[in-house]
């Protein structure tokens, strides 16, 4: 399957209205207020990669699941275009356990093509990045969560 088509399907899977507000629960902090406006920001097909590829300043870690649901296409394409800047991150984002528990089997199945394009295209930066493993385990979970495996 080609980048588009993976793209295609995320976007169809994951097309839900734009969320009035996209960090989790009700902090006003100066920190959460920040990512707030980052996240007001993006589109959900249209994100740089500038403003997301800081593991130590990731807006996305505050995100709502319903905003990160919204935002799924475009980190999908982050990772696709940019696998050596951003796929750890995508990664570190698609295993945590309230992330995958928010997932619908549907939702499940339309990112498995994504991590096998990654395995297939990437392999030999994701080997030297260590990531391989975490792209199986993630991928493992997301088979179990779609009914496929």
């Amino acid at each position: 399957m080609c980048k588009e088509h993976i793209l295609t399907a995320i976007q169809d899977a994951f097309q839900i209205p734009r969320p009035q507000s996209f960090i989790r629960g009700t902090c006003h902090c100066e920190e959460c207020l920040e990512h707030e406006a980052v996240m007001q920001a993006f589109e959900s097909e249209d994100m740089s990669l500038d403003k997301l590829n800081s593991p130590s300043w990731d807006p996305v870690c505050f995100a709502s699941n319903e905003a990160f649901h919204y935002l799924l296409p475009g980190l999908a394409r982050l990772a696709l275009d940019y696998p050596d800047a951003y796929v750890a991150q995508f990664l570190f984002h698609l295993q945590q356990p309230e992330r995958l528990d928010s997932l619908s089997p549907r939702r499940a199945q339309a990112l498995l093509p994504l991590l096998d394009y990654l395995v297939d295209q990437e392999s030999a930066s994701l080997e030297n990045s260590r990531l391989v493993d975490d792209l199986f385990r993630v991928r493992e979970w997301l088979e179990e969560i779609s009914g496929t495996s």
